[in-house]
């Protein structure tokens, strides 16, 4: 069998042309386009393939704008925001600060009427705490605005002085009317002329007895001619002195509070009838109760009741103030 194959190409005109091809070379040659068709067959698929990523990615990009133009836009809202925000702080700073300095002053004023308040009541039953009487006259200087401790000064000065005024003897320990005032008088069981060293207040039995001052019961015992007698040390050189109890409602040793019941009133010792003998000692000196007793009168009418009550307020307006926390103490004492 021949190798070789003619391959004879005829046109209209009757013109031909032959091709003499061997066997093997006409395999090699369709190999060839074989392999070459597969190869344009994967281009094309690549080109295909490419052609729609490149489309995706496309897309993505125009998100990717689109996403960045609306986070522009949010960015500049949340700038506007934050520089609304800051021009209403600094706007609020400055109401908080003027509001502040008001409040200071105001507590601080407050604070001075009830210091000078307190010092007019000791000065009147006696006792010197301050030796500069102030007056716009005859006097002078450069101003110079408060120190910023001024506060703190007041109120170490108040609460010194409401200490010194809790363990004063300031009130009545009983309701009842004085029967019997302080110095010479006619003794009631004899009616011979002596001294007194106290007052006596006329009360029903059993009629509680109230402390005048915060101290402690140094004694507590039946006392003679004074019966049930009860002896509180107020640790400031004052001493109360209570006689002719019914009943103790305290011990010696324990620490009373101003307005806590003591004891009941009684007859008990030298005595006419129920009553109280109240006194008060400086240094174991007999002083006259009357001046400590009748307190409305040392200072304008309904101005002492409230003036615990306005010095737990300033304290609390000054703290405030100072931006501190109030302690729950700050309004217990």
């Amino acid at each position: 069998m021949s190798d070789r194959l003619h391959i004879i190409i005829s046109g209209d005109a009757g013109r031909a042309r032959s091709f003499l091809l061997s066997r093997r070379r006409l395999r090699l040659t369709i190999l060839a386009s074989v392999f070459t068709f597969f190869l344009l067959g994967i281009a094309c698929f690549q080109t295909v393939r490419l052609l729609t990523v490149k489309a995706d990615l496309d897309q993505q990009v125009v998100q990717l704008a689109t996403e960045l133009e609306k986070s522009n836009a949010r960015k500049k809202l949340l700038a506007s925001q934050v520089n609304n925000l800051r021009q209403l702080n600094s706007g609020q700073a400055a109401a908080f600060l003027e509001e502040k300095t008001t409040l200071l002053n105001e507590a601080v004023t407050e604070l001075e009427e009830r210091s000078n308040l307190i010092e007019q009541i000791m000065c009147n039953i006696g006792i010197d705490v301050a030796d500069v009487q102030e007056e716009t006259s005859n006097s002078g200087g450069p101003y110079l605005v408060p120190r910023e401790t001024l506060g703190k000064d007041l109120l170490y000065r108040s609460d010194r002085y409401l200490n010194t005024f809790n363990y004063l003897p300031l009130g009545r320990p009983v309701p009842g009317p004085i029967t019997s005032r302080f110095g010479h008088r006619a003794d009631p069981v004899n009616g011979r002329k002596g001294f007194h060293e106290g007052v006596d207040m006329r009360a029903p039995s059993g009629q509680a007895i109230k402390a005048t001052a915060d101290g402690v019961v140094t004694q507590a015992r039946f006392n003679g001619s004074y019966g049930r007698y009860i002896e509180i040390d107020h640790g400031n050189g004052y001493v109360t002195k209570f006689a002719h109890m019914k009943k103790f409602l305290v011990k010696k040793g324990a620490t009373v509070k101003r307005g806590q019941a003591i004891g009941k009133v009684g007859n008990s010792g030298r005595s006419t009838g129920p009553h109280l003998h109240y006194e008060i000692c400086l240094y174991d000196k007999p002083v006259n109760p009357k001046k400590f007793m009748r307190v409305d009168q040392l200072v304008q009418p309904s101005v002492i009741p409230q003036l615990v009550a306005k010095k737990i307020k300033t304290r609390k307006n000054i703290l405030v103030a100072e931006n501190k926390p109030v302690p729950a103490t700050a309004l217990e004492k």
